[in-house]
């Protein structure tokens, strides 16, 4: 459609929310996935030059007076969007792709400020744009390093060789010369996916997952639940494999880092998020679990007490532009770092910029530890597949590791 057809359009349009969904949200897609959907000829740039034209065309007719009505704040969130909108046309007449992606941050910012000064809930629906497949892999460690004490961040030098040590510390195919080392060693390298970067928002390294407490340390555990702690240990001796039940959840491949709560591991590090207004969809590539969580529920709208599930009950609901994910009702059978079924997770998803996703959660179990604690895991979007995982080696292992039992108990009479 030519420029001044589209202006026209614009001007007749009955409802600003067409003008959003007809044209800049289409056309401000383009923009923030330039680096995965590169224009590959000279007519997809034509169009995408059309796009950032129509973007403008879009960002003036918001400032005209009938629209504005002589708001400041809408005037001052408008004039980011004609000056972001300016830019991306240039730089599309030049094909420039680094100076695209560099307008992610204007133009993100542009439409949150403007959907939460005006419209909260929805800016919050459309403009977060949670959905898509993040990598969560780090060698970020969760709980704070001694070389890091007192130190939340570390420099860009000491991330790269951080990053660098860890990565070549974790090479699991530097083995001894020996065949029984090599099979207690189990994959090889390649078979892992740990990370090979620092945990890093807006330019800060963190030095561990957890960021409060402040020292980036887990809280100490009560007193009863290092005591049951023990008794579970304890049991675990004197029944190591008398039957399934008493391997792992992890072992057993029923609950692993894909959580509740999300937490690195040794490959698997994916999740694909499925967005709709009326719900989220949480789906992780390790165990294939696939939480959906209803949106807009208040925490009232738990299920009662006496329902418990081993990924709890979740509700969520928008905090601007943050999805915030309340979840009860654990059991006692599924614990993380300690956790028990007095376990009240509060999960946040930011939308930090076009490939940023930092994903927050707060452990508060005042059973299990003496204060609550967060951790702050920053996803990165990617364009590789989520595939199915097939757990136990072909559904071998834990019948395998029962006979091996039962053949040590004959062994030992």
């Amino acid at each position: 459609m030519p420029i001044l057809a589209l202006v026209v359009a614009a001007q007749v349009s009955t409802t600003t929310s067409d003008l959003m969904v007809k044209t800049i949200y289409p056309a401000s897609d383009a923009i923030f996935y330039i680096e995965t959907r590169t224009p590959a000829t000279d007519a997809d740039w034509t169009a995408l030059q059309r796009q950032t034209e129509a973007l403008g065309a879009a960002a003036d007719e918001l400032m005209r007076p009938a629209r504005a009505r002589g708001r400041e704040q809408w005037i001052a969130d408008g004039r980011l969007l004609v000056e972001a909108s300016a830019a991306a046309s240039a730089a599309a007449t030049r094909k420039d792709v680094a100076a695209l992606a560099a307008l992610n941050e204007r133009l993100y910012q542009s439409c949150v400020q403007c959907h939460q000064h005006y419209r909260p809930g929805y800016g919050a629906r459309s403009v977060s744009r949670l959905e898509g497949t993040w990598n969560f892999s780090t060698v970020t460690p969760l709980e704070r390093p001694a070389e890091f004490a007192g130190r939340a961040t570390m420099t860009d030098a000491e991330a790269r060789a951080y990053a660098a040590r860890v990565v070549d510390q974790r090479n699991v195919d530097r083995r001894p010369e020996s065949r029984d080392a090599d099979v207690a060693a189990a994959y090889n390298d390649a078979w892992y996916d740990r990370g090979v970067g620092v945990a890093t928002v807006d330019g800060r390294h963190q030095t561990s997952l957890v960021v409060d407490p402040p020292d980036g340390r887990i809280p100490a555990q009560t007193a009863d639940a290092r005591q049951k702690a023990s008794a579970r240990a304890a049991d675990r001796r004197q029944h190591p494999a008398d039957g399934p039940e008493d391997r792992s959840l992890g072992e057993r491949c029923l609950s692993f880092n894909a959580g509740p709560p999300m937490m690195t591991g040794p490959y698997n590090n994916y999740v694909q998020i499925f967005q709709r207004d009326e719900a989220i969809v949480i789906f992780n590539e390790m165990i294939h679990d696939a939480r959906v969580v209803p949106i807009d529920a208040t925490p009232q709208a738990h299920a009662p007490a006496t329902i418990r599930r081993w990924q709890g009950d979740s509700r969520a609901h928008w905090e601007g532009a943050t999805l915030v994910v309340d979840t009860t009702n654990f059991t006692d059978k599924t614990s993380f770092r300690g956790t028990d079924e007095h376990l009240h997770l509060v999960e946040r998803f930011t939308r930090v910029d076009a490939g940023t996703l930092l994903y927050e959660f707060t452990i508060d179990d005042p059973t299990a530890f003496t204060r609550p604690w967060t951790v702050s895991l920053p996803m990165t979007r990617s364009d590789d597949r989520v595939y199915e995982y097939a757990c136990h080696e072909g559904n071998y292992a834990l019948a395998d590791i029962l006979r091996g039992a039962r053949d040590e108990e004959r062994r030992r009479r």
